[in-house]
């Protein structure tokens, strides 16, 4: 069982954390692994701190000469990855010692499944421990991502089933991972197993912690909508019924506005809303 791991990982602006992802790393008791690194134009002392690395041939950077977002960085990280399983790591996170070694060997075991994630350890802004995350899940039915997106971290897949879909799609500027959690479960079995093997850090500027959540919330149903409507039109099976979409499809366009309209766009949705109401009313007595 030698299989090469590639870990991804997009930054942006977290060079004082890049030390702790990057000896948490090194520090692997499984060795056959490489580093994906790229940096989307960060202002701060990334490529500096990146620099102090580059004898080490295992960690490969990877530039964007502008900012382009999370999902175009881990997209460009999996497109020069080499190995046959890949796992995701937050730029300002890090992994326990066994993690890539437990990964490998639940991929050996569970050679249908396309997704595999562990649990976590939420950590203070220094990463030092603070309690296991306890909302993460085994889906209850295939499928059961579109309902309940509860996939842990350390999130990892093998590449070639990443390449039966259409991968990171750069219009997420948030839920990215979301949106190729969904995909991934219509090429294969999404498999959890209750370990911390992932050191989740609090980040004030972290992609989808503190006032960024409700931002992550929007994109993360607009994920599950495009993932209804991608299995409606294949064979994945789809178990959602017509009432229960049709609730689903009226949450999301609330969420959307709350975030993709302009104040001036929600008031003219709702007074052609009213307009119509007025106009069926009227209809019944003419």
């Amino acid at each position: 069982m030698n299989f090469k791991f590639s870990i991804i990982t997009a930054n942006y602006n977290n060079g004082k954390f890049l030390p702790d992802l990057i000896e948490s790393i090194r520090k692997q008791t499984y060795k056959n692994w490489e580093l994906i690194i790229t940096d989307d134009f960060s202002s701060d002392n990334s490529l500096a701190v990146l620099e102090n690395y580059s004898n080490d041939r295992r960690i490969k950077v990877f530039i964007h000469k502008k900012n382009q977002g999370a999902a175009a960085a881990f997209r460009t990280s999996v497109k020069n990855a080499t190995g046959d399983i890949i796992g995701m790591l937050g730029a300002d996170d890090a992994l326990l010692p066994t993690a890539i070694e437990e990964m490998v060997f639940a991929h050996a075991k569970n050679t249908n499944a396309s997704l595999i994630c562990s649990n976590l350890y939420k950590c203070d802004e220094n990463l030092n421990i603070l309690s296991v995350w306890e909302n993460y899940k085994q889906p209850a039915q295939k499928g059961g991502l579109i309902f309940d997106i509860s996939v842990g971290s350390f999130a990892t897949f093998k590449k070639n089933n990443y390449e039966q879909t259409e991968g990171f799609n750069p219009f997420f500027k948030k839920a990215l991972d979301h949106d190729l959690y969904l995909k991934l479960e219509e090429v294969g079995m999404v498999v959890y197993f209750d370990k911390p093997l992932y050191l989740y850090r609090s980040n004030p500027i972290g992609i989808s912690q503190n006032n960024e959540w409700m931002r992550a919330l929007q994109y993360s149903t607009i994920a599950k909508k495009h993932a209804y409507h991608r299995r409606k039109a294949s064979s994945f099976e789809v178990n959602l019924s017509h009432i229960q979409y049709a609730n689903m499809l009226s949450l999301w366009h609330k969420r959307e506005a709350q975030y993709f309209y302009t104040k001036k766009e929600i008031f003219k949705i709702i007074l052609n809303q009213i307009k119509a109401s007025w106009y069926r009313i009227i209809s019944i007595f003419l």
